[in-house]
C-alpha cells in the first residue's frame, strides 16, 4: 500500500513537472535545452551577484572605519561627517525609518478562459513604475520594493512574467514602502489619476497602509559611472 502510494505520488509530480515544462516553452517559445541553459545562467548570474554583494558589505564596512578614523576631531571634521552622512542617506546608502505608507500589489484573482492573454491578470513592471513614480511626485523621501532601495541608478523591467529590480527577481505580491508624510502620500495614491485607480477599475487587489514607523534598507548594489563625471 505504502509503495502504491509512493509511486502514485511519483507519477502526480512527474506529470506536474512536464506539464509545467509544456506551458514554459510554450509561453517563452523557447525549447527544452535552451531552458535549462537559461536556468544555468541565470542561477550562475545570481551565485555571482551573492557574492558580488557581499565583497561590497566588505568594502563598505572597511569604509566606514576609514571615515571613522578620519572623522575623531572635533571642529571641521564633525561638520564635514554630518554632510558625508546626509550625503550617504539622499544616495541611499543608509537604512532609513520613518512615517509612510505600504501599498500592496498582487495579480488579479479573475481566471481567465482558454485563449486569454494571462498578461492581463499579472502586475507589470510598468505598474510598480508608475506607483513609485507617483510617490516621488508625492514627496517621499525614500522608497523600496520588496526590500530593494531604489536610487538614481534603480531599473525596473521585465524578464517574462518577473519583475527585475536593481537586477533582483521580484514576486507578487509586491510591496512598496515609501518614507514621508502619510497623508500626502495616501492622498496622492488615492487620487482619481493614480495607477492605483486603474488597477481597481480591472480588478486588481490593491491596498495602502498608513503606518507611523516603517524602516526601509540600505541599496545593497553598487555604482559604476562609464559616461558621467563631476562638472567642475
Amino acid at each position: 500500500m505504502v509503495l502504491t502510494a509512493a509511486l502514485l505520488a511519483a507519477g502526480m509530480l512527474a506529470t506536474w513537472q512536464l506539464k509545467a515544462e509544456r506551458s514554459i516553452r510554450a509561453s517563452l517559445r523557447v525549447s527544452s535545452q535552451r531552458l535549462e541553459e537559461l536556468t544555468f545562467l541565470l542561477q550562475e548570474q545570481a551565485r555571482q551577484r551573492e557574492r558580488m554583494e557581499g565583497e561590497i558589505l566588505r568594502l563598505r564596512e572597511q569604509l566606514a572605519r576609514y571615515e571613522e578614523a578620519a572623522t575623531q576631531d572635533q571642529g571641521v571634521q564633525q561638520e564635514l561627517r554630518r554632510q558625508l552622512e546626509a550625503l550617504r542617506s539622499a544616495a541611499g546608502l543608509e537604512p532609513l525609518r520613518g512615517p509612510g505608507v505600504v501599498v500592496e500589489l498582487r495579480d488579479s484573482p479573475q481566471h481567465l478562459q482558454p485563449g486569454d492573454d494571462p498578461n492581463l491578470v499579472l502586475i507589470h513592471y510598468t505598474d510598480v513604475q508608475a506607483v513609485v513614480a507617483t510617490l516621488w511626485a508625492a514627496g517621499a523621501e525614500a522608497v523600496a520594493v520588496n526590500g530593494e532601495r531604489v536610487v538614481s541608478t534603480t531599473g525596473l523591467s521585465c524578464v517574462g512574467t518577473t519583475i527585475l529590480c536593481n537586477a533582483r527577481r521580484l514576486a507578487p505580491p509586491y510591496l512598496i514602502v515609501a518614507l514621508g508624510d502619510p497623508e500626502n502620500l495616501a492622498a496622492a495614491l488615492e487620487a482619481e489619476a493614480s495607477p492605483l485607480t486603474t488597477l481597481r477599475a480591472f480588478q486588481f487587489p490593491v491596498r495602502v497602509t498608513k503606518a507611523d514607523d516603517l524602516r526601509i534598507p540600505a541599496y545593497r548594489g553598487g555604482f559604476q559611472f562609464r559616461f558621467a563625471r563631476v562638472d567642475r
